[in-house]
């Protein structure tokens, strides 16, 4: 699918809301398209936590209409430093920094382009702040249409890349793992209903990590409360919570713990 810009922005970042950074990124996207429509897709991000954005930004854009650029701005100074990509992939346009944050995107063979600020000025810019100078104008370009892109740079054939949670699948089970956690506790995992099995329901199954078996159930209210429990949340991922407490304090987890689910017996 072609890119045809329709004039949205999302925002994701860990900036927070404790000082002006985000209302000056607005302030530079409407700078130079003053009718764009800015979403606030996050910016409560865990502080440079690259990974935890790079899942929120994979499985948050499917939720807007093709047309839409998304900015990603956390930890610009991982990865390859200074680089910025421009990646496009089903409609969508991304903008963001080369240090992960698109790597389940690229993995899934979305194209990229490395910025060239050469062809693409947008000065002044200062080396410490590449959101605001770099990042947001290059963002309102493309969703204006004044900036194509195929004109921002060369093709990017070597983005960096997250060591992520590989996905195993086989006929009864998918294996992958524990990506982070939410404000409210709850553990979310690299596994989509999209990795089951062809033709099965996801109440056929159990979750295992650790010495812990949950099933999937449909809601919260399926199971007692401070019961442990396992759901495809909003965001499409698998959640491994605990109604009416916090996963994440009541069990031994890290990042990369690895997740399998599995048919019942």
């Amino acid at each position: 699918m072609a890119f045809l810009p329709n004039g949205i922005i999302s925002l994701l970042s860990d900036l927070g809301h404790t000082d002006p950074s985000v209302g000056i990124i607005k302030g530079k996207i409407h700078s130079r398209y003053r009718q764009a429509t800015i979403v606030d897709l996050c910016h409560l991000v865990p502080v440079q936590d690259v990974t935890w954005a790079s899942y929120a930004l994979w499985s948050s854009y499917k939720h807007f209409p093709a047309g839409t650029v998304h900015c990603a701005i956390v930890d610009p100074r991982g990865g390859n430093k200074g680089k910025i990509l421009c990646v496009e992939t089903a409609g969508h346009i991304f903008v963001a920094p080369d240090n992960g944050v698109l790597t389940n995107l690229t993995r899934e063979g979305a194209r990229a382009w490395a910025l060239d600020l050469e062809r693409v000025p947008v000065a002044p810019v200062r080396h410490s702040w590449h959101t605001r100078d770099i990042i947001a104008p290059v963002g309102a370009l493309l969703a204006s249409g004044k900036l194509s892109i195929e004109d921002v740079g060369a093709v990017e054939t070597e983005p960096f890349q997250l060591d992520l949670a590989e996905t195993i699948r086989n006929e009864t089970s998918t294996q992958g793992g524990i990506v982070g956690e939410d404000r409210f506790g709850n553990l979310f995992t690299s596994l989509t209903e999209m990795d089951l099995p062809d033709g099965t329901h996801p109440h056929e199954y159990v979750a295992e990590f650790g010495d812990q078996v949950v099933r999937l159930v449909n809601s919260y209210r399926d199971v007692e409360p401070g019961e442990l429990l396992a759901l495809f949340n909003g965001f499409g991922l698998l959640e491994i919570a605990i109604r009416n407490g916090q996963a994440a304090r009541k069990i031994e987890w890290s990042r990369g713990t690895p997740v399998t689910v599995r048919l019942q017996d």
